[in-house]
């Protein structure tokens, strides 16, 4: 049986706390329908989305994971403003931005681990990355308002990867952790 699958980083719950303060503000401000609004428990750092993956694929996915975290070192994300793919005039996905604190080693983790992944047959998105936690998206014509609205500045560790299971259902999509790959500490040096 194929599961549906992506690469993702999750958030310590008094993040998650944090933008459930945000989401209930951004609800206020723009509380049309054609929003939908993620649960923040739910909210995640996607590396990539893989698709429905056999008992085959699921192996060969988890083999790199495992030897990409220990390539990589733990680090931490800040937040930053609100945005929207295209544009908040007429968007189709809210995000709050972030990026790495100390230099761009995520961003290299999440190509290489993409090459990699291509390397064993996936078709991986190849427009650049740029770490963002989906907030909303958009089913309808709508202007976004983010006027008036507190914006947290989050600090967010990143010590490890997971490989999740997205299951989809009637009332919005379930993840389940598949396996947890733990990124390498600043303090282990590599051999």
């Amino acid at each position: 049986m194929k599961k549906r699958v992506f690469i993702a980083i999750n958030l310590a719950p008094a993040v998650k706390e944090e933008l459930a303060i945000l989401l209930s503000q951004l609800k206020k401000i723009n509380p049309q329908p054609v929003v939908r609004y993620v649960k923040a428990k739910s909210i995640h750092l996607t590396l990539h989305f893989l698709g429905y993956l056999d008992e085959q694929q699921l192996n060969q996915t988890k083999i790199i994971l495992k030897k990409s975290a220990k390539d990589y070192g733990a680090t931490e994300l800040a937040t930053g403003q609100i945005g929207a793919f295209p544009d908040l005039k007429k968007p189709r996905v809210i995000f709050l931005s972030s990026r790495e604190v100390n230099g761009e080693g995520l961003i290299n983790f999440q190509k290489k681990l993409g090459q990699n992944l291509e390397k064993i047959g996936f078709d991986v998105d190849h427009r650049p990355w740029h770490p963002h936690l989906t907030l909303a998206r958009i089913v309808g014509p709508c202007e976004f308002k983010t006027d008036q609205l507190k914006i947290p500045k989050l600090e967010i560790p990143v010590n490890s990867i997971e490989l999740m299971e997205s299951q989809l259902k009637p009332f919005g999509a379930e993840y389940k952790i598949i396996e947890n790959y733990t990124l390498r500490s600043n303090y282990e040096f590599m051999d």
